[in-house]
């Protein structure tokens, strides 16, 4: 894990994005990793993320080795600096558990 090419590579997302149109002020970021091995700890990343607060879900693709965890920061402010603390923080707890990241993006809850 090669955390400042991670974080460049997240601050080429982060300016396309915003070049894209106007980012929300604030928003829920999900962050997705993947396992590394067969003995990576899902119930522990899982329960190590809940204990911060932390919303977690676990996803299937359509093949048997497409598996990933999304956690969820929910109503984090949209800069750079905070995005990235994020990642870094669950990238590190990710990897105590056998977990590799594997990209973030932004959702605005719509209202009804």
């Amino acid at each position: 894990m090669d955390l400042l090419d991670q974080k460049a590579e997240t601050e080429a997302v982060f300016r396309e994005m915003a070049a894209a149109g106007p980012l929300p002020e604030r928003a829920g970021v999900d962050f997705q990793f993947s396992p590394e091995s067969d003995d990576a700890d899902w119930d522990a990343l899982t329960e190590a993320a809940e204990a911060l607060g932390l919303e977690v879900a676990w996803y299937q693709g359509d093949d048997e080795d497409d598996t990933w965890v999304e956690i969820t920061v929910e109503d984090s402010p949209v800069t750079l600096a905070e995005i990235w603390a994020h990642e870094e923080r669950l990238t590190l707890l990710a990897a105590i558990h056998g977990f590799a990241p594997q990209g973030w993006g932004l959702f605005v809850p719509t209202q009804d």
